[in-house]
């Protein structure tokens, strides 16, 4: 419990045990008050049942003693989780005393101090917990961070959470514009960190196909998308979307990159989803949800504001024939965003993952990500199909056809990466 007196706040416990208990351990620092304000639980010992050393205890066991005068108490969860380091022969009775329990105490410290800042503004105690961190650039050792929970919806604590966040990437020397604080970022111990994906196992989706693929040989300078993805095509997650759904795809592994790089949590949204957010939205009628329609660059901008809260810009080509006129902005885009863009427009969409750029000749190609690939998660067919490949103005797209008409309209969709932590 926590005891709020004239904008204290007291994490109560006590114990008459053998074990080093560690809330009495952080209550004789913080608090030297009579034995009129002994706490209201105490930590007591369990004894071993028939055994002759019967003052050693086993388990912790919770006793009530009241207190003498009127108080507030708060239940909340206080979230504890110390990780600790320490050599392979340290036995481990002394690793508790040494490590753990001093990890626990240092944990209680900073909850009060954040408990009493709470009580301190007015505002309602909430539970806290610990997180562990390992940023680049700080070694192999772990960053422990106490979050409070709010009361809300993940999306909005994180937002709450952001100036605590920023000021923690100034003391650490950490950059101001890529997550590496967020709790999706922090250490877990089991396989679903990042939880599933819709539909395929995040472990059976593929990631990053475009790697290991050899750039054009023209001498051009290589600009990429900065940071992991993962691939959407057709007929995956056991939904048809075959000749109609490329830009929901590529709108998926957009989202992805953004779930992968942290800078949202929420997860990649159906094909449903994501015509129920634009008739919410009020650009199409309710009949859109459950058809076959197709959307384009301009419907997917208006659903990852929505969704997600992203700006985009939109890159205008009047003709296929002039994209090569614009990889110098293009490549701009990759160098100063590093985002994922989806090509759409009047034909075909597809997502794009690069440019190669040639100053002195003018030349470029394009890293093509094919949405319209229907078969199974196999790196080597997908590479060798050419369903992820470099392109350049005249070059097949992997189902065959033009890549880009040279009479049609294009849209290139670039989202912007925001500027937080």
């Amino acid at each position: 419990g926590q005891q709020q007196q004239q904008q204290q706040v007291l994490i109560a416990s006590s114990s008459r045990t053998s074990i080093q208990d560690l809330l009495s351990r952080h209550l004789a620092s913080s608090n030297n008050s009579s034995n009129s304000s002994s706490p209201c639980v105490s930590l007591l010992p369990l004894q071993h049942t028939g055994s002759s050393q019967g003052s050693i205890s086993s388990a912790p066991l919770f006793g009530y003693e009241p207190f003498k005068q009127q108080q507030q108490v708060t239940n909340l969860t206080l979230g504890l989780d110390v990780l600790c380091y320490a050599p392979a022969a340290m036995p481990a009775s002394e690793i508790l005393q040494s490590l753990v329990i001093p990890g626990f105490d240092s944990q209680l410290r900073e909850m009060q101090q954040q408990l009493e800042q709470q009580a301190a503004a007015g505002q309602p105690l909430t539970p806290i917990r610990g997180y562990h961190y390992q940023p680049p650039g700080l070694g192999n050792l772990p960053v422990t961070i106490c979050y409070p929970l709010l009361n809300q919806s993940p999306e909005t604590t994180e937002l709450k959470l952001t100036p605590v966040r920023q000021h923690l990437h100034t003391l650490l020397g950490l950059p101001d514009n890529v997550p590496m604080l967020r709790f999706s970022n922090a250490l877990s111990w089991t396989s679903a960190a990042d939880g599933e994906a819709q539909g395929v196992p995040r472990a059976l989706r593929l990631r990053n196909v475009h790697e290991g693929l050899t750039p054009p040989g023209f001498g051009g300078q290589v600009y990429l998308i900065d940071g992991a993805y993962e691939y959407y095509h057709y007929m995956q997650d056991k939904f048809s979307d075959n000749g109609w759904g490329c830009a929901y795809r590529s709108l998926q592994t957009i989202i992805s990159w953004f779930r992968l790089q942290k800078y949202a949590s929420k997860p990649v949204p159906t094909h449903r989803q994501i015509q129920e957010i634009l008739v919410k939205l009020g650009d199409k009628e309710a009949s859109f949800v459950g058809s076959n329609n197709w959307i384009g660059a301009i419907e997917l901008s208006y659903i990852l504001d929505e969704y997600l809260g992203i700006t985009s810009k939109v890159l205008t080509v009047n003709r296929g024939s002039e994209i090569p006129n614009n990889a110098r902005a293009l490549a701009q885009h990759f160098a100063t965003q590093g985002t994922p863009v989806m090509i759409g427009g009047g034909v075909l969409a597809y997502t794009l993952l690069g440019v190669c750029f040639n100053e002195d000749t003018g030349e470029a190609a394009f890293l093509i990500l094919d949405p319209h690939y229907t078969g199974g998660e196999d790196l080597k067919k997908i590479q060798q199909g050419t369903w992820v490949a470099w392109k350049q103005l005249g070059d097949s797209a992997a189902a065959g056809g033009p890549l880009f008409v040279k009479d049609a309209f294009y849209n290139f969709l670039c989202p912007q990466r925001p500027r937080t932590v």
